[in-house]
């Protein structure tokens, strides 16, 4: 039904140009239900929304962090757009949203992380930014802590995200450490 509307989708995508916060959260969810159709999530990537998100990614409005991480991890489901957040410097910044005090922020950065951790070179920004010190397979204790709690919750989607995310990033730890030792 949205595709109806010739040129809307455009016209959504082009609203994360707005400086207003409200705005701009209101766009990202409405991207965020947009995207669940794939046809409707090819559009919107033809109309830029990857580059456009990944420019409000160093926010620290919890409402914005939310509904933006929300649309990320949507957007992720279509092509190369996992692999282009990245190129668009947009994986850093999500690794601090889970210092957060908001349940909602949390649930969103942990899915958008674990489906950014699914491109090799993500997971190894997510590691370089706060998920593991010094290149090592050792977490860093505050941002783990924050995962492995997040496995414990009552909320069944958080716990999986949060477990898929650790188990992306353990996965590429050892990776590197087999290459170092063979």
């Amino acid at each position: 039904m949205v595709r109806c509307l010739v040129g809307g989708l455009e016209l959504i995508v082009n609203l994360l140009k707005s400086d207003n916060k409200e705005v701009l959260a209101s766009v990202c969810a409405v991207i965020t239900n947009i995207a669940k159709d794939q046809e409707n999530l090819a559009v919107i990537t033809d109309h830029g929304v990857v580059p456009l998100l990944s420019k409000l990614a160093n926010t620290n409005n919890d409402k914005l962090r939310r509904h933006l991480a929300e649309a990320i991890s949507r957007c992720c489901m279509w092509g190369r757009n996992r692999v282009a957040f990245g190129e668009y410097k947009a994986v850093a910044p999500l690794v601090r949203y889970l210092k957060s005090n908001d349940a909602n922020v949390h649930r969103a950065t942990a899915e958008a992380l674990y489906q950014l951790s699914e491109d090799v070179d993500n997971c190894i920004t997510i590691h370089e930014n706060g998920a593991v010190k010094n290149k090592s397979p050792i977490p860093k204790p505050v941002i783990f802590k924050l995962l492995l709690g997040m496995i414990g919750s009552s909320d069944q989607d958080l716990q999986e995200a949060a477990a898929g995310c650790i188990s992306n990033i353990r996965r590429l730890a050892l990776a590197i450490d087999k290459a170092r030792y063979t």
